[in-house]
């Protein structure tokens, strides 16, 4: 047994909590891990050494809590060691629970819950205060990971500091141009994948949110874009052009200024999980993110077609990448 798995039994233990019938629940791309109990409870085990915050995801389950949202209940917190027990939603995850005919109504139930947690981010600002904002810089520092981690170390290709510098200027004019509002809640994983069925008389309540401790305060579109292009599970433009007339329907917004920021935002992170994926299969040996490569190539060159990014379509073709040739 390893050090942090028996740190885990004598946490459990101390909470007079069996752990007989413990089973560990396939992990996501990050350090943490996660073992279903008995009794609708879930452990977590975030290290912090490994840069895992179990105060933060307990911060952002407070914030669901309050916005009448389903996060999982909080029953104990351990910030030192890592540690967290909460409540477990069970296994009616949307992307397995889904089929022909109820694929449309789980993605319009997501993006209801978007919709309102817009809604409240906006009435409860007071709520979100202490979150960090998503601003350019926090995007940047995501998106040099392309260059970093695909492009260098998976590709092998060395890009200049100057090649950097325009990288930088055009990623900035393009975020500039769609004039983002940093005013909501973003939770920053929301895709199929991390969203649970439940059995519940409230509408929005019937969306079970996991994964969020990563949340900040930016544009209410990011998540759109992540839900809508999703790699895991891409939809066809004809579902996707749907669902974004449904979220339109819903708000009023302007369909031009939502196809904007839904370009910038699939863009800027599917450059993003290029970088990510190629740093888990390099660095981690996590080599079954890789399957993912094709849709995240599809993603990337159906929004450099948007006007928005003509100088950066430019600047990704003269490195000829060729899956990333339009």
């Amino acid at each position: 047994m390893d050090n942090r798995f028996d740190k885990l039994l004598l946490y459990l233990e101390k909470h007079k909590i069996s752990s007989k019938n413990l089973v560990a629940i396939k992990s996501d791309a990050s350090f943490r891990k996660y073992y279903r109990l008995e009794n609708n409870i879930l452990a977590m085990d975030a290290a912090p050494e490994k840069g895992e915050s179990v105060s933060k995801f307990s911060e952002i389950a407070s914030i669901l809590h309050s916005f009448n949202l389903s996060a999982p209940k909080i029953i104990d917190v351990n910030n030192k060691e890592g540690f967290i027990l909460l409540e477990d939603f069970g296994d009616k995850v949307f992307s397995k629970h889904m089929n022909k005919e109820n694929k449309k109504h789980l993605y319009q139930k997501a993006i209801d819950v978007l919709i309102d947690i817009k809604i409240k981010s906006h009435q409860n600002k007071s709520y979100l205060s202490k979150l960090k904002t998503y601003n350019f810089e926090e995007l940047y520092r995501e998106s040099i990971l392309f260059i970093e981690w695909f492009i260098e170390k998976k590709l092998g290709m060395q890009i200049s500091n100057k090649k950097r510098d325009e990288f930088y200027q055009i990623l900035q004019q393009a975020f500039l141009n769609i004039k983002s509002q940093n005013d909501t809640l973003v939770l920053r994983d929301y895709h199929v994948d991390n969203l649970i069925l439940k059995d519940h008389k409230e509408p929005l309540k019937q969306v079970g949110l996991i994964d969020f401790q990563d949340a900040l305060l930016g544009s209410s579109f990011y998540d759109l874009a992540s839900l809508l292009e999703d790699v895991r599970m891409p939809l066809n433009e004809n579902e996707k052009e749907e669902l974004i007339k449904y979220y339109i329907k819903l708000t009023d917004e302007n369909y031009d200024m939502v196809l904007r920021e839904i370009n910038f935002f699939s863009l800027q992170r599917n450059l993003k999980i290029l970088g990510i994926f190629s740093r888990l299969s390099i660095r981690d040996g996590k080599e079954r993110y890789l399957k993912y490569f094709p849709a995240t190539y599809n993603f990337i060159k159906s929004n450099l077609k948007s006007s928005l990014f003509f100088d950066m379509k430019k600047w990704i073709e003269e490195l000829q990448i060729k899956e990333l040739q339009l």
